[in-house]
């Protein structure tokens, strides 16, 4: 993931680079090799036309870099709910695996937090419904504790 996100730079740089020089054959050329390579990956540089590379202008290696951009937020962002899908799981399985009173309530709560962090909502939005658990995590145990803060950190990023 890190590779990724460090060639995706790399590309975004390019294209800053060529913009700000603005010689057309470094941006045909960077169009072309940017299309080819994410062609696969990025539906919309895929929709570049490509009849004749000629007809090629700053506004396509603009586009081009915007795409990139947002593919890029767009594999932060799937990598962070993964994180933390996966940070709810191990929470879960340690809870069943421990000796906890009330441990059906806690359960409960978990999924309450989890269903904030499945809801369309914005940072702030996110963060007034998550202030209420942290009353909560004070009176968890360390590890349950902080496990539950790590997740209501990683929601409010």
């Amino acid at each position: 993931m890190i590779n990724k996100l460090n060639e995706l730079d790399l590309d975004i740089k390019r294209c800053e680079i060529v913009l700000k020089e603005n010689n057309y054959l470094d941006i045909v050329i960077a169009i072309e090799e940017i299309h080819d390579k994410y062609k696969n990956t990025i539906d919309s540089i895929s929709n570049i036309s490509r009849d004749v590379v000629w007809n090629y202008s700053k506004k396509d290696i603009e586009n081009i870099q915007n795409y990139l951009k947002d593919y890029k937020d767009e594999l932060i962002l799937k990598e962070k709910q993964k994180n933390i899908y996966d940070k709810f799981i191990d929470l879960k399985e340690y809870i069943e695996d421990k000796d906890i009173l009330e441990k059906q309530k806690l359960v409960e709560v978990i999924n309450l937090i989890e269903n904030i962090n499945n809801d369309d909502l914005n940072l702030d939005e996110k963060w007034d419904k998550l202030k209420v658990y942290l009353e909560l995590i004070k009176n968890q145990g360390r590890e349950i504790g902080t496990q539950l803060l790590e997740i209501i950190v990683l929601m409010a990023k």
